[in-house]
């Protein structure tokens, strides 16, 4: 399937992301599709935007960090399964998740939006402060997080 859609031309591939999924599709489902794509497609656009030699971090919007958290809460411990310290994900309001149960613990701080990039591997550029002995921070950071 990737080869067939590699094959189309890229004005026929953003006319099928302007109009959705089929109908037909449990994508077309809103809730469907922000479950499974609002995460995916932040993660992805931070990829590429990073990528770039003088990338700024961009401030997101409330409400949308607000979705990324929510949605990083509920993953946190598949996301951490890999650690192989304690982690828990901390925002700057107090709030904590936690990715991975164990000692010693190492905890990330940073706004959600970081903290995703960090919990789905992103560790060298995702801003966040990890908090912690040295010695498991450099486990933490020697470790591969994410799906």
């Amino acid at each position: 399937m990737q080869a067939e859609f590699a094959a189309k031309p890229y004005e026929e591939l953003i006319q099928l992301i302007r109009t959705g999924p089929p109908r037909l599709s449990p994508f077309s489902l809103k809730q469907v599709d922000e479950a499974a794509n609002t995460v995916e497609f932040y993660v992805h656009t931070e990829d590429v935007r990073r990528a770039q030699p003088d990338w700024t971090p961009r401030e997101v919007d409330p409400v949308f960090a607000d979705a990324l958290w929510s949605r990083l809460e509920r993953s946190a411990r598949l996301l951490g399964r890999k650690s192989p310290v304690g982690l828990v994900l901390r925002r700057p309001d107090g709030r904590t998740a936690v990715a991975q149960k164990g000692v010693p613990v190492v905890t990330a701080t940073g706004e959600p939006g970081e903290l995703t990039l960090f919990a789905f591997g992103r560790l060298d550029a995702a801003r966040v402060e990890l908090e912690g002995e040295d010695t498991a921070i450099a486990k933490l950071r020697a470790s591969s997080l994410g799906v």
